[in-house]
């Protein structure tokens, strides 16, 4: 699959992800589903996600990786369309499911895709593939503003399109391909995942480091799933604001995360400890976004909102980075147990944000989201005083 592809399809593979968010208001509306009954939708989206890991494990050893993005992709195109065309609540849960079950596909697919097909440019283009996750998310807000209201279902539809249209385009460029380019890019790929996978995976499992650090990636995956899910309905039922602004407090989270994700790798070349970075910017995330629910002044809302995804934005690849040093024959393992921790993450937290806000309001839910950027901080430090004998960049 090509790199450009690759990139467009994880663009919008990102509006996909972040549809329910500022749409959710439109999505109960029509269907008559609660907040509670809404969180729930995105837990299934994450039994979807798990459902696709167990198969996975035998999918990706008869496939190639950018098959199994594809894979991924074409699921995920279908669900879309089908809710495009659908009617109901019952079956808006069934294809939620499918789209988590293509998304793992299309994370884990797309990832190794590019660090085996591409293997000496994965250090370039795997940081690109994830700022195109964020572009995805930062346009989501605003792409949406058209089927604002009844026609939200149609949203669904349009991303579907695109998504199968991407497919298609891939699978004619990789028949158009050389086949000597190709054969290339084979003794890469499998070079890259012979050098990967030799490390014994029960190292890691016995590391206590790895282990609190990995439990740092449930809470920020958590934390940020509820942040895009449910700051813009917060922004539009709590404080009363149109829909311009509720699109906007989505774009200005993943605004703040996208910066974070392009200056922390120059910050590290130059000298930036990663625990020092990851425990001042989870602990200032979190003060970020208590103080996000604590004033009803819109601007200063977005400000806080933007601070958030900035100072927390770059967990995941400081997380890449530290654990790859320690385990540099075990990349496959690591971003798995990433996918993992952060699809566990984004079932639980979600439900428990909207337990909270039945019996609450959405604001002192979030504040839940606070209090996991908190947790983080201080498993980070944990990480820091277990690992203070080993390289960590």
């Amino acid at each position: 699959m090509h790199p450009a592809l690759l990139f467009a399809a994880f663009f919008f593979f990102a509006v996909a992800y972040n549809l329910l968010g500022p749409l959710a208001t439109n999505i109960m509306a029509s269907t008559g589903l609660s907040l509670t009954d809404s969180g729930t939708l995105v837990s299934s989206q994450q039994l979807g996600a798990i459902i696709s890991m167990i198969l996975s494990l035998l999918v990706m050893k008869r496939f190639r990786q950018s098959t199994v993005a594809r894979i991924g992709y074409s699921a995920m195109a279908i669900a879309l369309g089908a809710i495009a065309v659908s009617s109901g609540s019952i079956l808006l849960f069934i294809f939620y499911m499918v789209i988590g079950f293509g998304s793992f596909l299309i994370d884990s697919g797309s990832n190794a895709a590019l660090a085996s097909d591409y293997y000496e440019k994965r250090s370039l283009y795997v940081p690109l593939l994830h700022f195109c996750y964020s572009a995805g998310a930062i346009a989501t807000g605003y792409l949406i503003l058209p089927f604002k209201g009844p026609s939200w279902r149609w949203a669904y539809g349009v991303v579907g399109i695109v998504l199968a249209v991407i497919v298609v385009l891939s699978l004619l460029s990789q028949r158009a391909r050389d086949n000597k380019k190709q054969a290339n890019r084979l003794e890469q790929g499998s070079q890259a995942i012979e050098e990967v996978q030799v490390g014994p995976i029960s190292a890691l499992l016995k590391d206590k480091a790895f282990i609190l650090y990995t439990l740092v990636i449930m809470f920020y995956m958590g934390s940020q799933i509820v942040c895009s899910a449910w700051i813009p309905v917060y922004v539009e039922t709590e404080l009363a604001q149109p829909a311009a602004i509720t699109a906007t407090s989505l774009t200005v989270f993943w605004i703040g995360t996208a910066i974070s994700r392009l200056i922390i790798g120059p910050v590290m070349n130059k000298g930036g400890k990663p625990f020092l970075l990851s425990i001042i910017g989870m602990l200032l995330a979190g003060l970020s976004l208590a103080g996000a629910t604590m004033t009803t002044n819109i601007v200063w809302v977005l400000v806080f909102v933007a601070l958030c995804g900035f100072f927390a934005g770059s967990t995941i690849p400081m997380y890449i980075v530290v654990t790859s040093t320690w385990f540099p024959q075990n990349t496959a393992f690591i971003s798995l147990s990433y996918i993992v921790a952060g699809t566990v993450g984004r079932m639980i937290f979600p439900w428990l944000v909207t337990e909270i806000a039945s019996v609450t309001n959405l604001g002192y839910a979030l504040l839940v989201s606070s209090l996991m950027l908190f947790i983080s901080t201080i498993l980070i430090f944990m990480v820091q005083r277990i690992s203070r004998d080993r390289i960590s960049f």
